[in-house]
């Protein structure tokens, strides 16, 4: 069977004569049309019951792009291309684009090479890739959030993931402590003065950054004299208060957490992290990407848009390692489900010190695309299978 968009009349239609289609999660008909010339087709495969799984990319506006569309559109281009390959219909749509008993979306066609915005079902899954922070602490997100409930839309990952509260929820479970560096919130002055003067060696993070952006490193020498580093200079303080007096309105203007700074192991005399990509998958969580990033230009992180490099994992795999991995990411899973609501996907940032040990530095929730072309294909695998599961959890997949 086929689908196509009827663009004068915004209606979909189907190809198959005497066959019933129904799509979304308000179950709307797809009727039959036998006139479909010119219009652009897509290949369906009908599900039990013939209904259509529909899947809706959720994002952010943005007038400066010529699709008038944010967030990472090839991302959502391969996505959606993929899922339409396996009879899946999926659009990416923003936040104004529910209406009472509609909604609109925008649907990428490969034959014109863009987003083509047309009449939509409502979708069975929501996935959640607002790049914004901001949009998500919004009332208009949060009035999306109620109708999504309403209409028995499965939501897909509700949020980011603020670093502090990553740390509390897996430091209050217990089982992955080992894996934590010590970290506190920068609250004020003396709460850091005697978490520098503990540790001698840390990192400031913003609490809801990304990327590598805001971080900084402060060591504290024998003299008490202070080393501040940012991904770009150094500056050197005689002392805590002119380091203080000299950086504290940075560091107050946004929700900043300090954290020991574990010695790394290093490759080539630099630093190394893991990448690892996470999906659900039946009752677990399975890790379903592994790659190295390891730092060039300089030591602070591991960041390609910072300086890093790609590196192989298969040069430093080790089945211990592989099980490690996995441990981490089925607990990461679980206990962060609790915390915020379901996690379908996830990434997590890991730092290796020169024993051996292992160290979680950061869990995103919208993870960005891999450089490494296998791990991007196995993960459209998964997220349609997921997709699939989720929706009809008693379809039995070939």
């Amino acid at each position: 069977m086929n689908i196509f968009y009827d663009i004068p009349t915004e209606n979909w239609y189907h190809t198959h004569e005497n066959a019933e289609l129904f799509a979304g999660s308000a179950e709307e008909e797809i009727s039959y049309k036998k006139d479909h010339s010119n219009q652009p087709l897509i290949p369906i495969t009908i599900f039990p019951g013939n209904r259509m799984l529909t899947v809706g990319i959720l994002t952010v506006s943005n007038p400066k792009k010529e699709s008038g569309l944010g967030g990472n559109l090839t991302l959502f281009r391969d996505l959606s291309l993929y899922l339409l390959k396996h009879g899946i219909l999926a659009y990416v749509f923003t936040g104004n684009a529910l209406h009472s008993e509609w909604m609109r979306g925008y649907v990428f066609s490969s034959i014109s090479n863009k987003w083509i915005e047309c009449k939509v079902p409502f979708p069975d899954i929501v996935y959640n890739r607002i790049p914004w922070r901001s949009y998500e602490a919004s009332e208009e997100f949060q009035h999306l959030i109620t109708h999504f409930k309403d209409y028995r839309m499965t939501l897909f990952n509700p949020c980011f993931i603020d670093k502090y509260v990553m740390f509390e929820a897996l430091t209050e479970d217990g089982s992955l402590t080992n894996h934590l560096p010590p970290t506190m919130v920068l609250r004020n002055s003396g709460c850091l003065d005697s978490f520098l003067e503990t540790y001698r060696h840390i990192y400031l993070k913003p609490c809801k950054g990304s990327q590598g952006k805001g971080i900084y490193t402060i060591i504290k020498n024998d003299d008490d004299t202070l080393l501040f580093n940012s991904l770009k200079h150094s500056e050197s303080f005689p002392d805590f208060a002119s380091f203080w007096d000299t950086k504290k309105r940075d560091l107050l203007k946004r929700s900043y957490l300090a954290q020991q700074a574990i010695i790394p192991k290093k490759l080539f005399g630099h630093r190394y992290d893991y990448r690892i990509l996470v999906h659900y998958e039946k009752g677990f969580y399975k890790v379903t990407g592994k790659a190295v990033r390891m730092s060039q230009t300089q030591e602070i992180t591991t960041h390609t848009p910072r300086g890093g490099k790609l590196f192989p994992y298969q040069d430093i795999k080790s089945k211990n390692l592989d099980l490690k991995l996995a441990n981490i990411a089925q607990k990461c899973g679980e206990i962060l489900s609790k915390k915020i609501g379901f996690l379908g996907e996830f990434s997590i940032d890991i730092g290796e010190d020169e024993s051996g040990s292992l160290f979680i530095y950061e869990v995103n929730s919208k993870p960005m695309q891999f450089d490494e072309e296998e791990i991007e294909t196995n993960r459209l695998l998964h997220l349609k299978n997921l997709f699939i599961e989720l929706t009809f959890p008693n379809l039995k997949r070939k």
